[in-house]
């Protein structure tokens, strides 16, 4: 009877889980950026004459068959300060070129040494030429072809002209609130808390060694801010420089892009962005679609 069952009993056809596609290392790319830096740093405090050297040992591990600079008993090297790629390009060949920007010490006075007053900086630019893949277990593997080329600094970006242009008042309201404002978020002098728009969160910074903020210039988006203050609900944007006065007096420019809503006869920050210039674009901004603050003190 039991034989009988299961032979009349419809059979269930369960649909096989699809496996997930794996992407292997082979298909991800693999930018040698922080590989390059590394090597023009090494490669710059080298020397052909001390090849047994920890300095030529680690470089030999990037690149094992690139010439090396060669240095005479009397020469003084330019003391060698930071390394940075500034940008990957992948070759057709699969190669890539990596430019990297170099900071040197360099002294205006022979007699003075690279950490005293007569010394300044300078910065130089090299195309380092790598060749990478992935080796086992996904781990980058990577070669420098051969010495750098030392190349020109990139270009000046043409910038779309600022979209700020009506100057705030100095004694306006929007000028004086912005004042306030900076003073609480940047020398912590009051609560920032008191300057915020409704359902607007920003933590002050801390510990900036700032005593005191000065805004030296406002500029707004539209002219709804020149005069007193408008209707509850209207919004500008506005364009503060302002100058942070420290302790030892250390005076330091600062720009930042705010939005600003007029409440209860008064302005208030809504958002504020930090590193960001939407001067020349008419698009909105998170900040202005979400009503959120941007910036690295946002909460």
């Amino acid at each position: 009877m039991a034989l009988i069952a299961v032979c009349v009993m419809p059979r269930t056809v369960v649909a096989a889980a699809q496996p997930r596609p794996v992407v292997t290392s082979s298909e991800r790319d693999i930018d040698p950026a922080g590989v390059a830096a590394l090597f023009c740093d090494l490669w710059l405090r080298s020397d052909d004459g001390a090849t047994e050297s920890r300095t030529a040992q680690s470089l030999r591990a990037l690149a094992p068959d690139v010439e090396l600079p060669t240095r005479s008993e009397k020469a003084v090297a330019q003391p060698v300060g930071n390394a940075t790629a500034l940008r990957s390009a992948r070759l057709g060949d699969g190669s890539w070129s990596v430019v990297v920007a170099v900071q040197f010490s360099a002294r205006e006075d022979e007699s003075a040494s690279s950490t005293e007053s007569g010394a300044s900086t300078l910065v130089r630019y090299f195309a380092v030429p790598v060749v990478a893949a992935d080796g086992a277990g996904g781990a980058g593997e990577f070669t420098v072809t051969a010495p750098p080329s030392q190349i020109a600094g990139p270009g000046t970006a043409v910038v779309a002209s600022s979209r700020f242009e009506n100057q705030l008042p100095a004694d306006g309201a929007l000028a004086s609130s912005l004042g306030e404002f900076f003073d609480a978020y940047l020398a912590g002098v009051g609560e920032v808390g008191r300057y915020l728009s409704p359902h607007t969160e920003l933590a002050a910074v801390k510990e900036s060694g700032y005593t005191s903020v000065a805004v030296d210039e406002a500029m707004a988006d539209s002219d709804v801010a020149d005069g007193r203050v408008p209707a509850d609900g209207t919004v500008v944007r506005v364009r503060a420089h302002v100058t942070a006065s420290a302790a030892r007096a250390e005076q330091w420019p600062l720009v930042y892009t705010l939005t600003m809503t007029a409440r209860s006869g008064r302005w208030e920050v809504t958002a504020l962005e930090a590193g960001a210039d939407h001067s020349g674009s008419g698009a909105k901004t998170s900040s202005e679609a979400s009503g959120k603050t941007v910036g690295g003190t946002a909460k």
